[in-house]
């Protein structure tokens, strides 16, 4: 019993980091679509046509909102759940790094390097526990 109320508190944390994400890309997902001239600025970028940051930002919001069902129910959305961690933000840490150390572009972007960073690795720490505890339990070990 004590391994199954574990696994369902690091469920629900996986779900809060998840939630935590989806707000923290919404913070990049509005100003982006409504205001990016002024979003950008802030960071000191600039971009011409202004559609390509908000088309960006559109598909920030409808990627997180693939995020959602792994919150809502693990078991039976977790290819989801493992996605959001492996490619979706793994690999927007390594597109970051590369465009600022390799490609010479601004370090503002570096700021995609710790959202997304924070967040997988957050993510990809509960899942990894969850799987540890599932199979723990199906093994009957106590």
């Amino acid at each position: 019993m004590k391994r199954m109320d574990s696994l369902s508190r690091w469920k629900s944390r996986h779900s809060l980091i998840v939630w935590l994400g989806i707000v923290l890309n919404m913070g990049f997902v509005l100003p982006l679509v409504f205001a990016p001239a002024w979003f950008l600025s802030l960071f000191g970028l600039t971009a011409e046509p202004l559609l390509w940051p908000r088309f960006s930002g559109v598909l920030l919001g409808i990627l997180s909102i693939f995020y959602i069902p792994a919150t809502f129910d693990i078991d039976r959305y977790r290819i989801f759940a493992w996605l959001s961690v492996l490619p979706s933000r793994s690999f927007g840490v390594l597109f970051f790094s590369v465009m600022v150390f390799l490609a010479q572009q601004p370090a503002a972007f570096l700021l995609g390097v710790a959202l997304d960073g924070g967040i997988g690795i957050a993510s990809l720490c509960c899942l990894i526990r969850i799987v540890s505890l599932e199979q723990q339990i199906a093994e009957g070990d106590s």
